[in-house]
């Protein structure tokens, strides 16, 4: 690997106007910064993969910013972010942000609650541009679209633009009233204000990161190819191409003329451009600049990999003191020196010298890297001549790799890792791509199904993950236990994986919807405050068995099939007020369905409500009899499995919560006749409504309600052995403890705890346990934690 040394702070220069150097350093962050904007006072905003916004603001003492504010509102990496300057229209002043959780939260300046969530993307959103008429601004996202708004009116876009064919990772505004876009289909497009195509330009052979405006009718671009190019909208031409960087370029910014020109990447620089020309690049102590902007006085503000923001400015009366200079130089110098000793993801010095070439290699074409000491090889064994051959040198880029940046391209998407997985002898490996962060089994589940692969996988896949991973504890709030329905079309309701599969659930401990404490030995699990889904199927195995039992019925039970086709078209999403009223009314009848058939009708029913039309709908008196008829003792173990996790979707909107809440006596008292609680899956949704039905007591601080539910517990925990279904009852026991509002109401529900002989035996035994399994820590940690807080 090639990196040259600077001369001074990190710096190489030929400008004859003063180089840029360090001004201030912003610390704050825990992640990434993703992306900066100022405005006109010089007020930073910052947004983070720590899933924060920061404000920072300077302190009018040299060089010194203070961090001012922290906007709440998202509830992921939050990736982009953009800001509306004051003005006599929009006196404050807007802050807009982006995030992988597919909002936009619009703040007004010096407000850290958002004024309005726009949720009109389905992904990632990626970019955020302030746009040139006064008001509006422009989003883009992994969604294949971009889109205009107007703050004055956020109930839609102004303009969709869709045409792309992978991620839309930057768009922007041009003051001739065209809009850019750039997309990880190496395509960028002109369009019009009405949002038709006018040009589709082609010249990047890799992702387009980011683009800036220049003069009327005149951008930059930059992508991943490492080239700047510099193209006219209006023909539709490109003017040249800026070559300079080693690697992906993320980031770019420039004076409105073009004449000064400022960019960033992985390759660990910020570079200035004068006039097309390079003339100065900044070597920061970290893997990946993310983003730039520009002050109105010229400094520039970046934000990198290493969570910090720095200030880098051309006047001399506002570089660091020598200091700081001398010791960013000597980060930058160590930073450098350090990336010299990896190539790709391989440190050097761990690498076998030449005497491993002594030995035969073991098949035809094997290959081997050594380490020389005066360079890096590779040789390739031939079976033929018996001997390893040269085949080459082996040179480093000079960042991207999972060993620095840890940021992977996958369809033009960014994810910490992108793993190679075997399935089959002869057969390619398979590409699964994984971000922190998420639920190792969500994205196991959606690799099966996008591979066609068997639902016995499921469980090897998700440890791998696990393994090769460094996931943070989730509670996803979206996640379901496992798939019940195994052997790929085939439906099976209620039977779950491989007999000799492991029985290790989805890690759903503390740090997303638990609050945790991060200086704790374990995460804290409890008190807990969301509802948890129950959503992860198998949706065409559903709907074939719903056609193929519906094909059975007799003629009073048969449904139109252009009823069918209308509970299909709207869990697929293709939704009008006609198909949700045809698929609504289909449901009914089909929950009217005999026993031995209803299975496939309680699984789409318990799916649907998690919609809220459905929910406003389904959860009434009639559906209570259907219920009825699945949670008796003497109902088939499948349905009343399925029956308990509609119940518990049910709370994810007013109706089915107010619904669950009228019926808690009724439904809870049929868990104390049912003879056996069944399998992992009839536990795993048992426990789910349990916890669901406490989260609602304590939000509407019922007081009888939580003693009943607390004696539903005693007599449930020490029947269940399915280590989730414990983990899952004892949060709901925790919180009954933990958030109760009404004091005296948590002293006697703490009292009765410590009278309970069962369920302090539950809670020693548990607490005491030595497996190693991490379903089985986390019941450990729970029951400790529920320990604590009853001495």
């Amino acid at each position: 690997m090639t990196i040259a040394r600077a001369p001074h702070n990190g710096f190489r220069t030929t400008m004859d106007k003063p180089p840029y150097k360090l001004s201030s350093v912003l610390l704050g962050h825990s992640a990434d910064v993703r992306a900066v904007a100022t405005f006109l006072d010089g007020t930073i905003v910052s947004v983070s993969r720590d899933k924060t916004a920061r404000v920072w603001k300077p302190t009018g003492r040299s060089n010194e910013y203070e961090q001012i504010a922290m906007l709440t509102g998202h509830s992921n990496f939050v990736n982009s972010v953009c800001v509306i300057n004051p003005s006599e229209r929009d006196p404050k002043g807007y802050i807009i942000t982006g995030s992988n959780d597919n909002t936009i939260c619009v703040y007004i300046a010096n407000e850290t609650v958002p004024a309005h969530t726009l949720t009109a993307h389905q992904n990632n959103v990626c970019n955020l541009k302030t746009g040139k008429k006064e008001g509006t601004f422009l989003s883009s996202s992994w969604d294949l679209t971009a889109k205009l708004w107007d703050v004055k009116d956020l109930s839609k876009p102004q303009v969709n633009l869709v045409g792309h064919t992978a991620a839309v990772w930057c768009v922007a505004d041009l003051s001739s009233g065209s809009i850019i876009s750039g997309s990880a289909d190496k395509l960028i497009i002109v369009w019009s204000r009405d949002g038709s195509v006018q040009h589709k330009l082609t010249g990047h052979t890799d992702c387009v990161r980011d683009i800036v405006d220049i003069k009327e009718d005149e951008f930059l671009s930059c992508a991943n190819d490492a080239t700047i190019r510099h193209w006219n909208a209006k023909l539709g031409t490109c003017l040249g191409t800026y070559c300079g960087h080693e690697n992906y370029i993320y980031s770019i910014a420039a004076i409105p003329n073009g004449t000064y020109v400022y960019s960033s990447g992985e390759d660990r620089t910020i570079r200035i451009w004068y006039n097309a020309e390079l003339k100065q690049t900044i070597v920061l102590p970290t893997q990946s600049i993310w983003c730039i902007d520009l002050f109105s006085n010229g400094d520039i503000v970046a934000g990198s990999s290493d969570g910090a923001i720095r200030i880098f400015s051309s006047d001399p009366e506002r570089y660091a003191n020598r200091e700081t200079l001398e010791t960013f130089e000597k980060e930058v110098a160590n930073t450098t020196l350090n990336a010299q000793q990896i190539i790709g993801d391989i440190n050097i010095k761990d690498l076998p010298d030449s005497r491993v070439l002594l030995q035969p290699g073991q098949r035809d074409g094997q290959t081997k890297i050594v380490n020389e000491g005066d360079g890096v090889r590779a040789y390739s064994w031939s079976q033929s001549e018996q001997r390893w051959i040269k085949i080459g040198d082996v040179m480093g880029a000079s960042g991207g790799t999972a060993a620095t940046s840890g940021k992977q391209l996958y369809n033009g998407i960014e994810y910490d890792y992108v793993f190679s997985v075997d399935i089959q002898d002869g057969v390619p490996p398979l590409k699964l791509p994984y971000n922190k962060g998420q639920d190792p089994w969500h994205v196991a589940q959606k690799f099966l199904h996008d591979n066609n692969l068997s639902q016995l996988f499921l469980d090897q896949v998700a440890n791998f993950i696990v393994k090769n991973s460094e996931p943070s504890p989730i509670l996803n709030t979206g996640s379901q236990y496992v798939d019940p329905f195994t052997g790929g079309s085939r439906y099976v309701p209620g039977s779950g994986t491989s007999s000799n599969a492991s029985s290790c659930a989805p890690d759903i401990s503390a740090q997303s919807a638990f609050n945790s404490s991060n200086t704790s030995a374990s995460p804290s699990y409890i008190p807990h405050s969301k509802y948890l889904k129950l959503e992860q199927a198998n949706l065409s195995a559903i709907l074939e068995k719903l056609y193929e039992l519906n094909n059975k019925q007799e003629n009073i039970l048969k449904i139109p099939e252009e009823k069918l086709n209308a509970i299909e078209k709207f869990m697929n999403n293709q939704v009008s007020e006609e198909i949700t009223a045809s698929a609504i009314s289909a449901l009914k009848s089909s929950l009217d369905w005999p026993n031995h058939v209803v299975f496939p009708a309680l699984d789409i029913a318990r799916l649907a409500v998690l919609h809220k039309e459905v929910n406003d709908q389904l959860c009434t008196e009639e559906l209570l009899l259907i219920i009825r008829r699945h949670i008796k003792s003497d109902a088939a173990l499948s349905n009343q499995m399925l029956t308990f996790r509609l119940i518990a979707n049910m709370f994810q909107h007013e109706k089915g919560e107010k619904f669950c809440l009228d019926h808690k006596d009724e439904i809870l008292t049929s868990l104390l006749d049912l003879q056996s609680l069944g399998n992992k899956n009839n536990q795993v949704a048992i426990s789910t409504y349990i916890l669901n039905l406490i989260v609602a007591l304590n939000k509407y601080n019922d007081a009888p309600g939580r003693t009943r539910a607390l004696n539903i517990l005693f007599t449930i925990l020490p029947r269940l052995n399915e280590p989730e279904a414990m983990f899952r009852a004892l949060v709901g026991l925790g919180t009954l403890l933990a958030a109760t509002p009404d004091p005296s109401n948590r002293n006697e529900l703490i009292s009765a705890v410590r009278q309970s002989e069962t369920a302090l035996n539950v809670l020693r035994t548990l607490s005491e346990s030595t497996t190693d399994l991490s379903t089985s820590n986390k019941v450990v940690n729970c029951s400790k934690q529920i320990i604590d807080l009853i001495i």
